[in-house]
Order: structure tokens, then sequence, then C-alpha cells
């Protein structure tokens, strides 16, 4: 079992990847044009989840409309089959279930200007190989130390 500083310095080591991961995020949308992104910034939130001293859930929190940035859709469009196009989604059940239909408002041929502003995928794949080495690095470190290992040459 690790021992008390090792765990505080894995959650420091955490805690500092999350921060500078949401500072990044932020400059993220900092570079995007649209309308909203100010709100988006403000609101984007990195949080911890502790179980039994150690942390093992980094949690970043934004307001929906960013992951509507982030695939081109909202305010009558919508990503169907991997496209955005003019149209909306309604509940066609009367039951109360969670089957939508795509509704089309205007004819889809029409080219639509909207485009995805990927701005947390790209940050994500650049810094979670990070975090998996900070993680890497503390547990080696800890199985090695502990005395389960018998290493006899």
């Amino acid at each position: 079992m690790p021992d008390t500083q090792q765990i505080e310095e894995f959650n420091k080591n955490v805690i500092q990847w999350g921060f500078r991961t949401r500072s990044l995020l932020k400059s993220s949308i900092a570079s995007l044009s649209m309308k909203g992104k100010g709100d988006l910034m403000r609101q984007l939130q990195m949080k911890t989840k502790k179980d039994f001293g150690e942390i093992d859930r980094v949690i970043f929190n934004f307001p929906r409309h960013g992951a509507f940035f982030h695939k081109g859709v909202g305010r009558g469009h919508i990503l169907v089959a991997g496209r955005v196009i003019r149209g909306e989604r309604k509940n066609t059940s009367k039951h109360g279930s969670n089957t939508e239909e795509t509704i089309l408002r205007h004819d889809n041929t029409a080219p639509i200007m909207r485009r995805p502003k990927a701005w947390f995928t790209p940050v994500f794949e650049r810094e979670i190989p990070k975090l998996a080495d900070i993680i890497t690095k503390i547990k080696a470190d800890s199985i090695l130390d502990s005395n389960t290992f018998n290493l006899r040459t």
C-alpha cells in the first residue's frame, strides 16, 4: 500500500496537470471566433474525486453549449450521419420514450456555413499521455518501494 507521502505527491501532480489542462482548454476557447465563448471560458471547471485519499477522477465541467460549439450544431443545425444540416430533432413518441426523429426544415442540399470547432479533443489528445506518465511514474515507484517485489539475482 502506498504511503501518505506518495499519495500526496500523486494528488499534487494530478491537480497540477488538471489546472494546466484547464488553462489550455481556456486558451483553445479564446482562439475561437464565436459568440458565447466568454461564458464558456468562465464556466469551465476542473474537479477531482478521491477514493481512499487518492485522486481517481479528474472531471472537466462546462456549459452544454460548449459541446454544441465543438460539434458545430445548435440553433437549427443538427448532426446527421456526421454532417451538419439544417433541421431539428423532435421527440415523436407519445409515451415519453427517448425516440427521436429528424425533421428537416430546409432542403439539405444547400451548403452549410457552420463548421465544427474542436476545442477540447485536440487538447485532451495532447495532455492525456502526460497524465498517463504521471500515473505510471508514481505507481511504478510505489510498486518498487513495496515489499511485494522480491528481486533476486
